[in-house]
């Protein structure tokens, strides 16, 4: 019965935080307001993320917590969320925010470095043993840290996506052996004010602290015994970036400009999948994610998983760079006439 009250006490802590944040959301300008790439039809709270940040940081003086991360890992979780929050309210350059988030990372590298050479063991990924070459480690190190929450970042755009791929990367760390069960109550909690119909979104706030967390978190259970572990947890958002920076790429986009080329977006305006693409696309991560526990012949889950994903994600790419080329468009108002607005509203002064 433990864990189920612990999920159960994540829950609803959660939920009544996040009703509260959504009450003051307007007072405290953290409102998503409605142009661009961005579809719902009326303002939403920003407040998911500092909801989620503040329960945990409740079970923080619960007397019987301990910490799944370091302190200096924590405040790193906590330095992200403040930089995410004040993007939410102040809307900052692009560049600040990859900035900052690279000197955290960067941080992070360093004391990772230092936790691997002191453990000695053999530490291979994708095959290749890092410890004759060292030098490898902290770049590693620093791109999965910077770049993996960055990642999560930019698949934050539609109901439930996000918190769903936390609750997927949790879900399997659980299914190898780490449970975070007050950490899944706590994301169940603010899910059901996401999806199906939101009534808050995680912002910056949520999405660059919870990315980090999510990355400590695998690192912790899995960097010093299977990091080739990590890459398929993290398969879903490192396809959709890749696919995203290779089209802006070949179409000559500036890659810090937004656009909805994303997967989510994409299932969206070709195939109408409005509540369905959620599901979708975190089935496909759950499948990606379950090589983390799965082995000899199960194995061929995974396997299936990435080449769906992967599929995918070359099929609607060709398409597009199709129209791009032939200035084709498709579905009623068009994927390129859809792109070409949501830069124009971007780039207009407020």
């Amino acid at each position: 019965m433990r864990p189920l009250f612990t999920l159960f006490i994540g829950f609803w802590i959660s939920l009544g935080i996040a009703r509260l944040l959504i009450h003051w959301a307007p007072a405290l300008g953290l409102m998503d307001i409605p142009g661009g790439r961005r579809q719902h039809a009326h303002p939403v709270a920003l407040v998911g993320g500092l909801a989620l940040i503040l329960a945990l940081l409740v079970r923080d003086v619960m007397p019987d917590f301990h910490a799944p991360v370091t302190i200096l890992e924590y405040m790193a979780v906590i330095s992200m969320a403040v930089l995410g929050l004040v993007d939410d309210r102040f809307d900052l350059r692009a560049r600040w925010k990859a900035g900052l988030g690279l000197g955290i990372a960067f941080l992070l590298a360093w004391t990772g470095t230092l936790e691997v050479a002191h453990a000695g063991h053999a530490l291979s990924f994708l095959g290749i043993n890092l410890l004759p070459t060292s030098w490898a480690i902290p770049p590693l190190l620093v791109l999965m840290y910077w770049g993996l929450p960055h990642g999560f970042n930019l698949i934050d755009g539609d109901n439930g996506l996000a918190i769903g791929f936390c609750l997927v990367v949790l879900g399997s760390l659980w299914a190898a052996g780490t449970p975070h069960l007050y950490f899944i109550g706590a994301l169940l909690g603010c899910l059901t004010l996401n999806w199906p119909h939101a009534k808050l979104f995680l912002g910056d706030c949520g999405s660059l602290s919870l990315g980090l967390l999510l990355v400590l978190l695998a690192k912790h259970a899995l960097l010093l015994t299977a990091p080739s572990h990590i890459p398929w947890l993290f398969a879903y958002p490192t396809v959709d970036v890749t696919l995203v920076v290779l089209i802006r790429l070949a179409t000559g986009r500036h890659l810090g400009v937004g656009d909805r080329n994303h997967l989510h977006y994409q299932l969206r305006d070709r195939w109408r999948t409005k509540f369905l693409t959620a599901p979708i696309l975190l089935a496909l991560a759950a499948l990606c994610a379950s090589e983390v526990y799965l082995t000899g012949a199960w194995r061929i889950i995974p396997l299936t998983g990435l080449s769906l994903l992967v599929g995918l994600a070359l099929a609607l790419g060709t398409k597009t760079l199709a129209e791009a080329r032939t200035g084709q468009k498709a579905g009623p108002l068009g994927t390129q006439a859809r792109v070409a607005a949501g830069v124009v509203r971007l780039a207009a002064p407020e």
